[in-house]
């Protein structure tokens, strides 16, 4: 893939053409060198942002330019390059971004970023998280963070993700390093469950120690066991609670006619005693004593006693039908009261008996429960020790596993040592270029620790104290993805003026001689934006034919600040970068 054109359907935007091969400069330049007008530089120009328009044109999320959309209504933007032998031309436009035009067809971002997948990148099946998307800013970094670590060009989720794009483009096995990527993750799965398992509170004695849980289910199922029988002959009565009260009401009628019986008896007994008692005095009695003291009575008072006598007879007599008049009142009533106890009784007996035959439904609900509790405790412990088992097991099969990818790794790192060996001493010449003193190379190991990353990919530039050195690393590892990288058809790098910020000025002068050096004849391009107080540095350190040959005659555009026109859009606008 190279880049052939940028432009808009604006007359104010300044086309940008690259050079079909070799050096591409866009230039932002002060119109009065050293001016002091705060308001005239050469930030702010278009040079960032020329970087922004080539990845709108090229699939970017729509989310991340709504403040670029906003501010640039009805504006179209178009960039033309080539694959091999095909041009082709893709057309976005800031009133509809989500979707975008290639070669004249109307086509969704996805649908259009798989297509330059297919056309930029030999990415295999069954491989996540690499895409058109994830790989083309290691040839276009997109924003000031792109400029941070050599490995991380654009937006990751993870390392994860970071070592598959550099496996990738660096060629290394990526089913390997995903292989380890999900045993690792299954692992971390186990883990997890294991932890809910402890958070558990029925089974988190179990993990303390303070049970047995081989016991604890023997105990489980003697329990069940008879709660269920215990349900099976269970009849439920749905008027339980009534019978009961009614057997209730009864019980206290028994006691008070009871009660009632017993003082009828007593009365009765009291009665009986009554009728025992006979008068003990008589008028023979009276005489008799009368006659013992000499005396003699007259015939009035002899018929008085008669009389008395009569009179004492006929009241013990009366007295004695009254009693037996009561005691027989009685005796019918007691018998009457005693036929009302056995009704009663047989009663209350006929409704204990149901009582006792039955149960009411609140308790087979409650003793249902029960069984159903114990069950669901039976059911976790159960899956529980099935599953721990189970976890131990595939535990022990992933570690093995782990080993094994391990050692296969090793073998095949081993196999590769040509080709790592070819990785590391490309990127070993550029930065020694740099830092001729330096322990420099791109180091690739196997990774055998206790994480989801298969390969530890290290560029290595050592012992200098140089500010710059960062960006010297990026440099020389986009080169090094360019030339001896794999699984892409992307011909070129188009670098931001950023990465020249902070580096010294002689190591900006040998970045151009190197650019120079290595794209001449390659059938690549080097893109990069530059400021001119970059350049002035640059210029110090080059002679003026050098700089001539280099930089003047492969500048492509000059942006400055003198006029709203001579920006990259032709108008003065704002536009952060999400």
């Amino acid at each position: 893939m190279h880049l052939i054109k940028v432009y808009a359907n604006k007359e104010s935007f300044r086309t940008v053409k690259f050079n079909d091969m070799g050096l591409s400069f866009i230039v932002a330049r002060q119109k009065v060198p050293g001016s002091t007008d705060k308001g005239k530089t050469y930030n702010g120009v278009g040079k960032s942002l020329l970087i922004r328009i080539v990845h709108f044109c090229m699939g970017a999320s729509a989310k991340n330019y709504k403040s670029f959309c906003d501010k640039l209504p009805r504006w179209e933007f178009y960039l033309d390059f080539s694959i091999g032998n095909k041009t082709y031309t893709t057309k976005r436009s800031t009133d509809n971004p989500k979707r975008i035009f290639l070669n004249g067809k109307d086509q969704s971002l996805a649908k259009f970023n798989k297509v330059m997948e297919e056309l930029c990148f030999h990415i295999p099946q069954g491989i996540d998280f690499l895409s058109f998307r994830s790989l083309f800013p290691f040839f276009v970094r997109p924003r000031k963070d792109s400029y941070v670590s050599y490995d991380k060009a654009g937006k990751t989720g993870n390392q994860y993700q970071t070592v598959i794009y550099n496996s990738f483009l660096l060629g290394l096995d990526v089913f390997l390093a995903q292989k380890k990527y999900e045993i690792k993750k299954e692992q971390d799965r186990i883990k997890v469950l294991e932890g809910n398992f402890k958070k558990d509170s029925l089974l988190r004695d179990f993990f303390t120690g303070d049970k047995d849980i081989k016991l604890t289910l023997l105990d489980l199922e003697e329990r069940i066991k008879k709660l269920d029988n215990d349900l099976i002959g269970f009849q439920v009565a749905e008027d339980y609670h009534e019978v009961q009260i009614d057997a209730d009401q009864i019980e206290k009628k028994l006691f008070s006619i009871s009660n009632d019986v017993i003082l009828i008896q007593n009365n009765i007994d009291r009665i009986d005693e009554s009728l025992k008692i006979e008068p003990s005095t008589n008028k023979g009695n009276i005489l008799s004593v009368y006659e013992e003291a000499n005396i003699h009575f007259s015939q009035n008072l002899l018929k008085t006693l008669d009389d008395l006598e009569n009179f004492y007879e006929k009241l013990i007599f009366n007295r004695k039908k009254k009693l037996l008049e009561q005691k027989n009142k009685l005796i019918s009533e007691k018998e009457n009261k005693t036929d009302r106890i056995k009704k009663l009784q047989d009663e209350l007996d006929k409704l204990m008996k149901y009582l006792g035959d039955h149960q009411a439904l609140d308790v087979f609900v409650t003793l249902s429960n029960k069984s159903a509790e114990l069950k669901t405790q039976k059911d976790s412990l159960e899956r529980y020790q099935s599953l721990q088992e189970e976890y131990k097991d595939k535990q022990r099969q992933l570690e093995k596993k782990q080993l094994e990818l391990t050692d296969v790794t090793e073998k095949y790192l081993k196999d590769l040592d040509s080709e790592i060996a070819g990785l590391r001493d490309y990127f070993r010449g550029l930065a020694k270029r740099f830092y001729p003193n330096s322990v420099a190379g791109l180091s690739i190991e196997n990774n055998d620790g206790d994480n989801q990353l298969r390969f530890r990919i290290d560029a290595k530039i050592e012992s200098d104290t140089s500010d710059g050195i960062n960006n010297v690393k990026i440099f020389c590892y986009d080169l090094t993805l360019l030339f001896k990288g794999h699984n892409h058809n992307i011909n070129f790098i188009f670098h931001d003026s950023r990465l020249f910020d902070g580096t010294d000025e002689r190591q900006k002068a040998e970045i151009f001689r190197t650019v120079a050096d290595k794209f001449y004849n390659s059938g690549k391009q080097y893109i990069a934006t530059v400021n001119q107080n970059q350049l002035d540095e640059i210029k110090k350190q080059l002679k003026e034919t050098e700089y001539t040959e280099i930089i003047e005659n492969n500048t492509v555009l000059i942006l400055t600040d003198e006029d709203p026109t001579e920006k990259l859009l032709g108008i003065t606008v704002d536009i952060s970068e999400n």
